[in-house]
């Protein structure tokens, strides 16, 4: 499929996974955000392996060891409501609260599946409670990240309002269309700037840096105006495109311009193991997800269509 033909769907259903961890308000504040902006319809999905009153701590203290509750997963439920209704007042009673056993990937995509879900919002992990920043995405996340086709906000900072500084990532593949595209559609108002990182193909001469460096520029920033132009977009939409072209590594230069630009969201195109996702850092998922400061929509490329039959 080419970039021109992708078509998104507006966002009508989100749904927040969940570890009912201390953190994880994070990302249902922004999931609840998402969907009251959107008037999209909110999931709430906690998957659990093994029901224990560990699971059940979401805003709400625990109850006493010798109370056996009857339904496990009723209880959770009712205390995840409760902490809910804490955070957001009435507002939870327009939300789906849904209390699965499994392992928690493969609960995710089925809910996805039968759902219908547009987005997952979920949050980051920790490795320690001392820890000084986010350096694991957690175990679910990361087989999310290669099993689910929908996007996926992995979201680490609280929100203080909608996104404003959104950078979206290209490197003119497919994937990254794709991404683009959907961050277009998911945020319909927002300014997107679109970079573009190259480097040069050999050491160069460093007396001729400066003339080779700037001769590239000019080439791919032509490159960049043909992909664009390739695509199907508005009048409208193309005009919330700032474009940047800059010579560089490409995963020091998404964190120079967010730490520097004061960006609150990065959007990548990924194939799941490959593609932008893996250029950005050299290795994994993990790698270049924890390193960012801001909050993540990372977008799977579209599924490529069956061949037509005679």
């Amino acid at each position: 499929m080419s970039a021109s033909s992708s078509n998104h769907n507006p966002l009508r259903k989100v749904l927040l996974a969940t570890d009912l961890s201390a953190r994880g308000d994070r990302a249902l504040e922004r999931a609840m955000a998402i969907a009251m902006d959107r008037q999209a319809h909110l999931t709430v999905l906690h998957a659990f392996e093994e029901i224990n009153d560990s699971n059940l701590t979401y805003g709400v203290n625990r109850a006493p060891s010798w109370r056996a509750p009857p339904d496990a997963g009723q209880l959770a439920k009712s205390r995840i409501r409760e902490g809910l209704r804490a955070e957001l007042g009435d507002a939870v009673e327009q939300a789906t609260i849904l209390i699965e056993e499994g392992e928690p990937a493969e609960v995710i995509e089925r809910a996805v599946s039968s759902l219908g879900i547009d987005l997952i919002v979920t949050g980051i992990a920790r490795e320690g409670p001392f820890a000084s920043r986010p350096v694991v995405l957690g175990r679910t996340v990361e087989r999310l990240l290669r099993r689910v086709a929908v996007p996926i906000l992995i979201v680490r900072n609280r929100p203080r309002a909608a996104y404003g500084g959104i950078l979206v990532t290209t490197d003119f593949s497919k994937p990254s269309a794709n991404a683009l595209q959907v961050a277009m559609s998911f945020f319909p108002h927002q300014t997107l700037h679109v970079l573009h990182a190259f480097q040069l193909p050999g050491p160069g001469v460093l007396t001729d840096m400066r003339h080779q460096v700037e001769s590239f520029r000019q080439t791919h920033a032509m490159e960049l105006a043909e992909f664009l132009h390739s695509m199907v977009l508005p009048a409208d939409a193309r005009r919330r495109l700032v474009t940047l072209v800059e010579h560089g590594h490409p995963a020091q230069l998404v964190r120079e311009y967010v730490c520097d630009k004061g960006a609150d969201l990065v959007v990548l195109g990924t194939h799941g193991r490959g593609a932008m996702l893996e250029a950005l850092v050299g290795s994994t998922a993990k790698s270049i997800l924890s390193s960012l400061p801001c909050d993540a929509l990372v977008v799977r490329a579209p599924p490529a269509r069956a061949p037509r039959g005679p």
